[in-house]
């Protein structure tokens, strides 16, 4: 993938992006504006599928794809930040390439489906762009590096598509090596994929306390002083039951987007509205490390 091809990228935020992690989606376009990508949004996008549909209704699930794969312009990458997205597109992609009956059901139904252009999630973009500098081939400017924080990255289980989905792809620790790069102690700890419940913590809310007691707290027991995530249902899910639970070493669930800002310069205390929305407050940590100003 060339430089230039990534330079313009239509974009699908989601319906959680777009609206319950907006300070994450706010701050993953400034950080894309400074790396000089455009963003296109998709008009009139779906909701992908991936909190209901698949579990409903494949058919529903691979219909809700292909009308969104219908909407998108060819020549660009689509960019897709939240893995349940993500991980619904693909699978959509998957089965409109490869069964002919399907593809052409919905052909007829929505017209062409954009089936040429790489679909690509954050962790893509990121990987892409620090290859590149190491390259020389761009530069980083006015860089703040992430010295003496100390994260725990945590990935869930929506990031782990199946292989068959994704036969290459960055490196399964793509988020570990980009904080390295930025100058983040990464902390060795036993559930970076461990499932975070949040599809079934209304349901089972027992369940998703003890799962998520034992994330924060094996993140906490490795030295971490925040985890790092860039799933918009986790990081809702660990913030929130960790506070519900009263647990007492709480930790704050940044998302990966904010800490390559203020990676890439911008200064923490001019995006209130960013940390507000957290329910542990980050600006104590941020203090502590020197990256609030």
């Amino acid at each position: 993938m060339s430089n230039e091809y990534l330079m313009e990228a239509t974009y699908f935020p989601g319906c959680t992006m777009k609206t319950g992690v907006d300070e994450s989606n706010r701050a993953m376009k400034l950080v894309l504006e400074k790396l000089k990508i455009k963003l296109f949004e998709i008009e009139d996008w779906n909701c992908c599928g991936s909190s209901s549909g698949h579990a409903v209704n494949h058919e529903i699930s691979t219909s809700m794809g292909a009308r969104n794969l219908s909407k998108a312009t060819k020549g660009r990458p689509i960019v897709i930040p939240c893995p349940n997205c993500y991980r619904n597109w693909v699978s959509a992609h998957y089965h409109l390439s490869h069964e002919q009956e399907t593809r052409e059901k919905y052909e007829n139904q929505f017209g062409r489906l954009n089936l040429s252009d790489p679909i690509l999630n954050i962790y893509d973009v990121y990987h892409h762009i620090f290859n590149l500098a190491k390259l020389k081939s761009i530069t980083f400017e006015n860089t703040k590096p992430l010295k003496d924080l100390k994260i725990a990255v945590y990935y869930g289980c929506g990031a782990m598509y199946p292989k068959y989905l994704r036969p290459v792809g960055p490196p399964r620790d793509t988020v570990e090596r980009l904080l390295k790069e930025m100058g983040a102690t990464v902390v060795t700890w036993p559930y970076p994929h461990k499932c975070c419940s949040a599809f079934i913590s209304a349901i089972y809310p027992e369940i998703a306390e003890d799962l998520t007691t034992q994330i924060i707290s094996g993140a906490y027991e490795a030295g971490a002083e925040a985890v790092v995530t860039s799933c918009a249902m986790c990081q809702m899910n660990l913030e929130m039951r960790e506070v519900s639970a009263r647990m007492n070493n709480k930790l704050p669930i940044l998302h990966l987007n904010q800490l390559m800002a203020l990676y890439l310069g911008e200064k923490a205390s001019s995006h209130e509205d960013w940390w507000k929305f957290h329910l542990v407050d980050p600006k104590p940590l941020l203090q502590k490390v020197g990256l609030w100003e």
